[in-house]
């Protein structure tokens, strides 16, 4: 079987794994948000902030490191998981140290115990993360994905019915370390793995210096992805951040349908054919083709119909996430070109290009986001996001134009027209057809298909060859005849 088989196959199981996922998980963030309060998800995602800061493993690279080294010997998979388990050993020592401090510093006591457990976590999920990738390097999905998705679906079954018993905060914590738990037990089953005593210091080294660029990129992500969740929840509180986080947790899930496949797929697809660029840039302009063609008509049917999505999943209590929820899918609409492009600089050896990109785009929301937020409250911070990704995204595809062959016009000129005329349809049926005076879910169901209807329209009068070519190429590679070029 080809490389480009395998990558389409492991694709649409990665696919059907990860629509799985998300419609367990889309299921389950309408139960817990119904159970909990806005106080609850605050409080956790103020913790989860604190604690990524602090979180040395996922800030070093090794991951990108192992996969980008060929090929896997003995000697990478125990110095990987060593270096993996020693670095969240680590981090439990730094949360335990700055725990103190944020008590004093007038956040609630509560937040050193919900750093404390997640810690505990990120030391089991260090254990399974060598297994997985063995996994996925090899793209051997089907043994990966069967275990992420098994576990998800019993962490979030028991997630529920704690909070469904009063459980509260405890049930979102449980919710992760079930989930993680459960999957490194079964990666590590699935993989077969037999540990040998093979740490080597200098390959130690190794990935340490490649990660070191990796990790301050990961800084500045953690800044980018989460410190609006400080600047919500230091200056407006808690209750507020509860809103916030719900409305981001939504406005991801458009995106969540290719950036999941992108992260596990996409890089090593890109690692495989690094050094050939011909192929390397077939790879990548195919993903972003389905990044665009999916994620962002999905992201704007929800921008059209957020108060009504809303109100109709999580009931009036929630109704203040609805204008948030208008502004963060918006800017959620950038967020898998910038997970693809990372993938591929990874995989070309040039991660300190990410780690640009990043830092610009985290000095950005410092610098906007602070002020905002202290003038205009949590709508200036879900400003000051949109702007710090835009800036991103500018300069992350002109460094992409150096390392494939890429026209911007033909991967963004018809989505964009396809985005307005969505937009403009949904505005004709307010103004002639008077659906703003329609029941929530009938106008939900109306404006929300005849946005996505229009925008496809545009795109198939638009690209019509190019979309018979590129279904084309999928439905060789998936039926087993090579097709040129992969």
């Amino acid at each position: 079987m080809s490389l480009g088989q395998r990558a389409v196959r492991g694709t649409v199981i990665v696919l059907a794994s990860s629509y799985t996922n998300m419609a367990v998980g889309f299921l389950t963030t309408i139960l817990l948000t119904r159970l909990l309060s806005p106080d609850d998800f605050g409080l956790m995602a103020l913790a989860t902030f604190f604690f990524s800061l602090l979180d040395l493993r996922n800030k070093m690279g090794l991951d990108f490191a192992f996969v980008h080294r060929q090929p896997t010997t003995d000697e990478l998979v125990a110095t990987h998981l060593g270096l993996q388990c020693a670095l969240s050993l680590g981090t439990v020592v730094l949360v335990l140290a700055a725990s103190p401090l944020l008590v004093m510093a007038g956040y609630s006591p509560r937040l050193p115990w919900i750093m404390a457990a997640l810690a505990g976590i990120g030391l089991i999920e260090a254990a399974g993360t060598t297994p997985r990738l063995v996994l996925e390097k090899e793209l051997a999905f089907a043994r990966s994905t069967v275990v992420i998705t098994g576990s998800l679906i019993a962490a979030n079954a028991l997630a529920v019915f704690l909070a469904w018993r009063g459980a509260g905060l405890v049930s979102l914590l449980v919710q992760s370390g079930a989930n993680i738990l459960f999957s490194t037990l079964g990666l590590w089953y699935m993989s077969r793995l037999r540990l040998r005593r093979a740490f080597r210091r200098q390959l130690a080294g190794w990935m340490l210096r490649f990660g070191l660029a990796v990790a301050v990129g990961s800084v500045a992500a953690v800044v980018l992805l989460q410190y609006d969740y400080f600047l919500v929840g230091t200056f407006v509180g808690a209750t507020a951040l509860g809103y916030y986080e719900r409305a981001y947790k939504i406005a991801v899930w458009p995106t969540g349908l290719v950036t999941h496949v992108v992260s596990r797929t996409a890089f090593p697809t890109y690692a495989k054919v690094q050094d050939d660029r011909g192929r390397l840039s077939q790879a990548f302009n195919m993903t972003l083709w389905l990044i665009t063609m999916v994620a962002l008509p999905i992201a704007m049917a929800m921008f059209v119909t957020a108060p009504d999505f809303v109100r109709v999943l999580f009931g009036e209590r929630w109704l203040p996430s609805a204008q948030l929820l208008r502004l963060l899918v918006a800017v959620a609409m950038l967020r898998p070109l910038l997970d693809d492009t990372g993938a591929l600089f990874n995989a070309v050896g040039q991660p300190r290009r990410i780690s640009t990109v990043l830092v610009v785009q985290a000095v950005t929301l410092v610098l906007l986001g602070t002020p905002m937020t202290w003038r205009w409250g949590v709508m200036g911070t879900a400003v000051a996001v949109g702007i710090a990704f835009l800036a991103g995204i500018i300069l992350d595809y002109w460094y992409v134009r150096q390392v494939v062959d890429l026209s911007l016009t033909q991967a963004f000129g018809v989505p964009a027209l396809g985005l307005a005329a969505g937009l403009f349809v949904w505005w004709g049926g307010r103004q002639f057809l008077g659906t703003a005076g329609w029941p929530p879910l009938a106008r939900l169901i109306v404006e929300g298909g005849m946005s996505l209807a229009a925008f496809y329209m545009v795109a198939g009068m638009l690209q019509r060859e190019l979309i018979r070519e590129r279904l084309r190429l999928v439905w060789s590679l998936l039926w087993g005849r090579t097709a040129k070029g992969l």
